[in-house]
């Protein structure tokens, strides 16, 4: 590879080492701001008198040498600039608790299923003793739905309730919310029901923003007026104008089964169409003088830039008009570019404006797709020739899907632990039908203001869109769309990177020791994944997830598990997903849902593979036995306690149990528990109230019983 051809790929590489470090391993470092760029100057004049004085072939490597080095740094600062714990006047540095907070929107409020969420950007704060300060920082609110029809972005609220450190998972491979917020610059949140906060009746806004915002509301309403209503409406501002708050879980699911859920996010199609249709619209420009095309070229600048806006900046809609801004300044300039070489350029200006996107899984994808097509779509398409123009099409569509599930394939595994069958399917009906659909659509909403021919523009997308998720939810519905329960740890997805970017230079140069390298890495996953598999086979204990307001236990034996649970848990697919299902994926548990379970409300059982259970053997399974609140588990007795006192004095004989596990609103009544009981550890569940928890540890304390809260201290595993 001739690396003088890519420099921006030999600039991106260290200055997003420098950005990993800084925030894997969360480096901090109390020098000042203005140290750090007085050394940063000093190391490019460095560089500056190297490059001008040191010109002889035998030091030739000092320049690269301080080059990555100076890059490396540059990534790290720009993490700390970009990180406002440092600043004094951090919500983090408060250390009183002020009367009111003011702060504004600096979002369009989302409507969820029984609040309205919104980041609120903070301004200061106000106390009767101390006066007002300035502050910064986010905070992530949960507006209570009543009163807040008026708010919008902009809009400076006070509120008085105090906001709280957003906490970190409480459960074994729970999604880490706190770290996702934190790389967005959120720390803290709050709720705010009717009567603890006022608008002021004052906006703050970017005018380009709000203009934007305004906009799209406009044009959603439109779509709206023009028939474009239920699930067409809610994909079509997703495929249309990247909003996608309304569309609906179910149907969410269904693309992202198929492997269609990037044809929902804005990107290089709906840029590329933009840049089509406007460029012919000019095409006028070309046959005149030099100065109306450059004037072509600023105008299809502004608007491709105008719909990245429109669209809400996303990484890959940034990506995109990143990229082709490259083309369209080389056109006014004579000048053609390498997509490579512009790849790495949209990457490293991105990063310099958010060096948290290097973790963002939005962004990742985006540029591992464009990526896998740049590079491995026409060796794939090359492999089969049809003699039919049909074939090859179809073919041609297919080697696109292929490129891009190839390369993304690790990232779906490691972050969603599934992996969609038949992306190759979707893809072959999706890709002509979304591009029929967000070409109608633009039309469609430029045309809004004629009569009957918007009518019909719009009918036409809304039977479009209609057949769009006929033919998702078809895909769906097959056999095997999607396997789930897949897990790879850390290593296995280096390893899985490093033999995608192998078959890259495999089709690219066509070496054998590049096969050779993938076959030995292939054969070093195998094993990993084997040992992984021993290990599970004889993985044994359980675990008391930390749910709030509710109780899950988990027996673990091998490859079975057995869940006791409530009935809201059982009941609530968002509540297992969230808090246990990594849990099981990483343990080999997990198989699209959860086989063996007990109600503990009703004492039902619910087994999915066997359905000839004796009515004696109702509670009973090979690994695990439970009478009454009583169970029985790998040589360990466990009871569940139920707030009955049993008796009002201490026994001859007691209950020997290893673990008291207490449930419910119960009165803490450790005294009648020890009259009956010989417990020799207690652990308070999450269905306990914060009052009675209290209650619980003060009585544990005081006879020196050991106790373990779920609520204070995350899950209680015991493997």
């Amino acid at each position: 590879m001739n690396w003088f051809k890519y420099p921006f790929i030999r600039l991106f590489i260290p200055f997003a080492l420098g950005i990993w470090v800084a925030l894997s391993f969360d480096l901090r470092i109390s020098v000042e701001i203005g140290k750090l760029l007085a050394f940063l100057i000093f190391l490019l004049v460095l560089l500056i008198v190297v490059s001008v004085f040191i010109k002889h072939y035998k030091f030739r490597w000092m320049f690269g040498f301080l080059l990555n080095v100076y890059l490396v740094l540059f990534g790290f600062v720009m993490v700390y600039m970009s990180d406002n714990k440092f600043d004094d006047r951090n919500i983090m540095k408060i250390d009183f608790t002020p009367d009111y907070w003011l702060a504004r929107l600096v979002e369009c409020p989302t409507e969820k299923e029984k609040t309205i969420k919104v980041v609120l950007d903070m301004i200061g704060i106000h106390s009767d003793s101390l006066g007002f300060s300035f502050v910064n920082g986010k905070v992530m609110a949960y507006f209570e739905k009543q009163d807040v029809s008026t708010l919008k972005y902009g809009d400076v609220v006070a509120f008085v309730r105090v906001p709280a450190q957003v906490e970190p998972p409480v459960n074994p491979e729970q999604f880490d919310y706190k770290l996702y917020l934190s790389r967005k610059g959120i720390t803290h949140q709050v709720y705010l029901n009717q009567g603890t906060w006022i608008p002021l009746g004052y906006n703050r806004s970017n005018l380009i923003y709000s203009f934007s915002y305004r906009l799209r509301d406009f044009l959603l309403n439109t779509m709206q007026k023009l028939g474009v209503s239920g699930n067409e409406h809610a994909v079509a501002a997703a495929i249309i104008l990247g909003y996608d708050d309304s569309l609906p879980f179910e149907l969410r699911q269904s693309y992202v089964a198929t492997g269609s859920m990037h044809i929902l996010c804005v990107s290089g199609l709906h840029v590329g169409i933009i840049f089509i249709v406007f460029s012919a619209m000019l095409t006028f420009l070309d046959k005149l003088k030099q100065w109306q095309y450059i004037l072509k070229q600023v105008l299809l600048l502004f608007l491709v830039w105008f719909y990245a806006l429109l669209a809400g900046m996303a990484p890959s809609i940034l990506r995109s008009s990143i990229m082709i801004s490259f083309v369209i300044i080389g056109e006014m300039i004579n000048r053609k570019g390498i997509i490579m070489n512009s790849i790495a350029a949209s990457a490293f200006i991105l990063l310099c404006l958010n060096p948290a996107n290097l973790f963002d899984i939005g962004f990742l994808l985006s540029y591992i797709a464009v990526i896998g097509i740049v590079v491995m779509q026409k060796p794939i398409l090359n492999m089969f020739y049809f003699k039919s123009k049909i074939m090859n099409k179809i073919w041609e569509i297919t080697s696109v899907a292929l490129a891009a599930q190839i390369v993304t394939t690790p990232f779906s595994i490691y972050y969603f632990h599934q992996f969609p069958l038949y992306f190759w399917l979707s893809n072959l009906f999706m890709t002509p039908l979304s591009s029929v659909v967000i070409m109608g659509g633009m039309i469609m909403l430029l045309i809004f203001f004629i009569p009957y021919l918007n009518t019909i523009i719009a009918w036409l997308v809304s039977k479009m869109i209609f057949i769009m998720n006929y033919v998702v939810t078809c895909i769906e519905n097959l056999p095997m769309s999607i396997v789930k329960g897949l897990y790879i740890d850390e290593f296995e997805f280096m390893i899985l990177i490093i033999m995608s970017l192998l078959l890259m230079f495999l089709m690219e140069y066509k070496k054998k020791k590049f096969l050779f390298a993938i076959i030995a890495l292939a054969v070093l996953f195998g094993g990993s994944q084997l040992k992984r598999s021993i290990m599970q086979r004889h993985q044994s204990g359980f675990t008391v997830y930390s749910i709030r307001n509710h109780t899950a236990i988990d027996f673990v034996c091998g490859n079975k598990h057995l869940l006791l649970a409530d009935s809201l848990v059982l009941e609530e697919p968002s509540l297992l997903s969230f808090n246990l299902e990594n849990n099981l994926v990483k343990c080999g548990l997990y198989r699209g849902r959860i086989d063996l379970r007990i109600d503990l409300d009703t004492e039902q059982i619910d087994w999915e593979n066997d359905n000839n259970f004796h009515e004696e053997d109702k509670k009973r399974c090979d690994f695990v036995l439970k009478r009454s609140n009583l169970i029985s588990f790998n040589e360990s007795l466990i009871a569940l306690w139920d707030g009955v006192d049993l008796c009002q004095e201490e026994l001859s004989y007691k209950i020997p149990v290893d673990y008291m596990i207490v449930t419910g609103k119960h009165k803490a009544n450790l005294k009648s528990m020890l009259y009956c009981y010989d417990v020799n550890y207690l652990i308070i569940d999450g269905s306990v109230p914060f009052y009675r928890e209290e209650q619980w540890i003060e009585a544990a304390e005081s006879v020196d019983l050991a106790y373990y809260s779920v609520v204070k201290n995350g899950a209680y595993i015991l493997r």
